[in-house]
């Protein structure tokens, strides 16, 4: 059996837009045309590609292809750039790479700015919680993620990247207000924690360290998904909460947030996977990443 490039392209297209007339769009074709492609390769490979829902999933067949498609597209860019032959009308290639939040929020946007200098090749970021980007690296979504897992994914390379190191932070006035007798299981179920979403539990593990305690302590809840909203509402004073060092450093050094209890924190080591073929805008970023990753390193010590 051999694959259509133009079928493959479709199906990448129609995942990474969310439908099929932006995917439309992106390729330069009529709607029809990509809807007529897809049909054509679920026909020829005898599997369902593509949920057609709001927005356009990959069905777990549909995955292994798309991610072949995303690999060939780098390949192909890559090859034609390495001859000299590469013509004004190809399309710029584009890296899916799965990014955490935090980490997004402070040290990768340095990391693509030095990837920026040595490629064209752009990036197509997708946030998620450190403990869940290498699912959508496993899925086939992306071809490179930040990730905490220290096993590499199948076909993948890794490489160690340090840790973040978060701090339980809140006001004075609030650590006046529920910690002035000690951070203990009573104290940490009765004040309110900051939270970013269902899948963050740094705060409830780091909660049951304090408490020296197994059981979860149910505290009142804030959900806040945004990284920058949440420090805003650490020093606002809704909650104590788990910040990455760098972005709250200046607050503890000017007073405005201070330790829930000094001299404690969690250091979540980081890694970064990517796909192995070889492919010399894939060996930029990793470069460029590693780069981001130690400066930020550097300032923790």
């Amino acid at each position: 059996m051999r694959l259509d490039h133009a079928q493959l392209r479709a199906l990448a297209a129609v995942v990474r837009e969310g439908g099929f007339e932006r995917a439309a769009q992106s390729l330069n074709v009529t709607a029809s045309a990509v809807s007529q492609r897809i049909k054509a390769l679920e026909e020829r490979v005898g599997h369902l590609l593509v949920k057609r829902s709001t927005p356009a999933e990959a069905t777990a067949e549909g995955r292994v292809l798309v991610q072949l498609a995303e690999q060939m597209a780098l390949l192909e860019h890559d090859a034609l750039h390495r001859m000299g032959v590469a013509e004004e009308d190809l399309p710029r290639a584009s890296i899916p790479v799965a990014v955490n939040h935090d980490s997004l929020e402070t040290w990768f946007p340095e990391a693509a700015i030095r990837f920026s200098h040595s490629t064209g090749t752009t990036l197509d970021l997708h946030t998620e919680d450190q403990d869940h980007t290498v699912a959508l690296l496993r899925q086939g979504a992306v071809l490179g993620a930040v990730t905490t897992l220290s096993e590499p994914v199948q076909g993948c390379q890794i490489h160690p990247l340090g840790s973040i190191r978060y701090v339980a932070t809140c006001t004075p006035e609030f650590h006046a207000r529920h910690f002035a007798r000690g951070v203990n299981a009573q104290s940490l179920a009765q004040a309110p924690v900051l939270v970013f979403n269902r899948k963050d539990d740094l705060q409830a593990r780091h909660a049951r360290r304090l408490a020296g305690s197994e059981q979860p302590l149910n505290a009142p809840t804030w959900w806040i998904p945004s990284t920058r909203a949440f420090v805003q509402a650490n020093l606002g004073g809704l909650g104590w909460t788990m910040n990455p060092l760098p972005l709250v450093r200046r607050h503890l050094e000017s007073g405005r947030l201070v330790y829930v209890k000094q001299r404690v924190w969690e250091d979540v080591p980081l890694y970064w996977q990517h796909w192995k073929g070889e492919v010399n805008s894939m060996g930029l970023l990793t470069r460029a990443v590693l780069e981001a990753a130690s400066t930020l390193v550097r300032r923790r010590r």
